[in-house]
C-alpha cells in the first residue's frame, strides 16, 4: 500500500497495579522521578492496557503546532495539516 493518511491521536493507557500496592507512595514517585520509575514490579505493577475508546484526534495546537494529519501518495508526503 503506497497511498495512505497518517493521523496523530491521543489515547489513555491504564497501568494495573496489585491490590496491595501503595498508590499514594506511587504518586510521590511519579512527582519526584516521572512515570517510568513507577512502572516497576517491586511496586506492584502488573500490566498496561490501552483504552482504545478514549482515542481523540489531536489538533496542531495540541501537538506543539506540529502536523497532525499527513497525506501520502506513493509513500511521499504530499500534504500536512498545519496550524491555521
Amino acid at each position: 500500500m503506497n497511498n495512505y493518511i497518517d493521523v496523530k491521536v491521543t489515547v489513555w493507557n491504564r497501568l494495573h497495579f496489585a491490590d496491595e500496592s501503595n498508590m499514594a507512595g506511587i504518586i510521590d514517585i511519579i512527582n519526584e522521578n516521572g512515570l517510568t520509575e513507577a512502572i516497576d514490579n517491586k511496586l506492584g505493577f502488573l500490566e498496561t492496557e490501552t483504552i482504545y475508546d478514549t482515542e481523540e484526534q489531536l489538533t496542531p495546537e495540541d501537538n506543539g503546532n506540529a502536523s497532525t494529519i499527513e497525506v501520502y501518495a506513493n509513500r511521499e508526503m504530499i500534504w500536512e495539516m498545519q496550524k491555521k
